[in-house]
């Protein structure tokens, strides 16, 4: 694969866009290099590559907020590559920067799927505000990231911790775990926790209660050691889940 990457340097890299990551698909050699070296004397840093094939294949290994797409590739047009990366891709941007500068090119570019539509030769200062513009654009319409958080999986007897992890459960644990996760950072007394064992509130239930729980804590530190199981006892009360939880949908019980 020919990818070419810039290397911010100097004074004006203060005024690259933050975060912005850019790959640029242009066949012609000097063009590419104008477009990658070009943005990095603006500060922005950008990947090269010369036709669909091998943006498929950066795309893939790299996440990218904004492509630059010529239209006369070989294989596969800018066109083509457009309207399918817009269908696969709806939250990337896309600028085309080609030699075609009739009005007709134009509209059928940015129905295509085009966000904006260059003709060469480009200004390469006024390329690098366009992208600093539509990168805003695209980051204030972006969905937000959910937060990771634990998750419980009732039909599969699966605790999931933030970090992807699962955690096998028997039928007690997660008979224990499901009024905790209902309401994360409220305290459940023990008589509905035992309820959920179906167990008869007594000494031996509380004794075999904390051993259910000594043996959970352990079973989550073996299989991710960086994140201990948030369930802490409020003495005389009962227990709590003290961290942001979910539980998938579906009845684990009757």
């Amino acid at each position: 694969m020919t990818a070419v990457r810039s290397h911010t340097t100097g004074p004006t890299a203060k005024r690259s866009i933050a975060g912005i990551r850019i790959v640029a698909c242009e066949d012609q050699p000097v063009m590419r290099e104008y477009i990658v070296s070009g943005l990095a004397r603006l500060g922005i840093t950008s990947a090269g590559v010369c036709d669909g094939v091998e943006l498929a294949t950066y795309l893939a290994e790299h996440p990218v907020d904004v492509v630059i797409l010529d239209i006369g590739l070989p294989g596969e047009d800018g066109y083509s590559i457009a309207t399918r990366l817009r269908r696969e891709r709806p939250h990337l941007g896309i600028v085309m920067l080609t030699a075609r500068d009739k009005t007709d090119d134009r509209v059928l570019g940015l129905d295509c799927g085009a966000d904006l539509y260059f003709a060469k030769p480009v200004d390469i200062r006024e390329l690098a505000s366009a992208l600093g513009s539509l990168y805003r654009r695209l980051r204030l319409h972006q969905p937000a990231t959910p937060r990771p958080c634990w998750q419980l999986e009732p039909l599969r007897s699966v605790l999931l911790t933030p970090s992807g992890a699962e955690v096998a459960l028997t039928d007690n644990e997660l008979r224990f775990l499901v009024p905790l996760l209902e309401q994360p950072g409220t305290v459940v007394d023990r008589d509905r926790l035992f309820q959920a064992l179906d167990q008869v509130p007594d000494i031996y239930a509380m004794r075999r209660m904390e051993t259910l729980l000594s043996r959970l804590r352990t079973k989550v530190l073996s299989v991710s050691p960086s994140e201990p199981l948030p369930v802490r006892a409020r003495h005389g009360r009962g227990y709590a889940f003290l961290c942001e939880a979910k539980e998938h949908q579906g009845q684990a019980f009757q």
